[in-house]
């Protein structure tokens, strides 16, 4: 099925409050619940505008009202519509949120904001494969060549519907020798993301070929 188009969105999400609080209309009880179990402003906020983007942008594409699709999560928290028609994912670091949609396909995104590690080997050592390890060990900037493995590598076990928590992370090895389309293991195939701010990594897994990706840059705002 090689050619199944994903439509990728990135937003930031620094917008007022009385923005944040018109999202929060687009989410069902139980979101805004969850939402508000949130300690800090920052995590609230990020919650709330990745469940409202998805239910306006799902809202776009089926014709459905926001708050009338039926979004459920899987075993380990993996949304996606009850009818299966569209499969999505998000992710959210920072100032940025993003989201992936495909049909025909589970897909898997990640999004992290580029910060300082205290032991970037130490962690590399913990969840990479050998191969990785090698190409982290080998790189002029390690923290970057860690974060480039580390996106793809949860963007692979969230398009699985796993969770970073789940099974061996060292059990499979991501492509990392160039941007764009690679396979993994035949089964996965997972290219590099350019976010649209400066500071961040991001990758996109699906069980299928992801070339083209429609990638977009929105406001917060503009889901109003």
């Amino acid at each position: 099925m090689a050619g199944v188009v994903i439509d990728v969105y990135f937003i930031d999400v620094n917008v007022s409050r009385d923005v944040i609080g018109a999202l929060a209309e687009l989410l069902t009880d139980a979101e805004r619940a969850r939402a508000d179990r949130y300690r800090f402003d920052d995590d609230r906020r990020r919650s709330i505008v990745a469940r409202a983007a998805t239910r306006r942008i799902l809202s776009q594409m089926t014709g459905t009202a926001p708050r009338e699709l039926h979004i459920v999560e899987g075993e380990h928290g993996k949304p996606g519509l009850a009818d299966g028609e569209i499969e999505l994912n998000s992710s959210h670091s920072g100032d940025l949120v993003a989201l992936a949609f495909a049909r025909a396909t589970p897909v898997g995104i990640d999004v992290e904001r580029r910060r300082k590690l205290h032991d970037a080997l130490a962690l590399a050592r913990r969840y990479f494969s050998a191969k990785e390890l090698a190409f982290v060990e080998a790189a002029e900037d390690i923290g970057a060549a860690f974060f480039f493995v580390w996106t793809a590598k949860e963007a692979i076990v969230k398009a699985s519907g796993k969770g970073i928590g789940a099974g061996d992370l060292r059990g499979f090895t991501v492509p990392f020798a160039a941007a764009g389309l690679q396979h993994v293991t035949g089964i996965w195939s997972v290219a590099t993301l350019e976010p649209p701010t400066t500071g961040y990594h991001a990758a996109l897994a699906a069980r299928t070929g992801i070339e083209p990706i429609a990638q977009r840059v929105i406001d917060a705002s503009s889901l109003l």
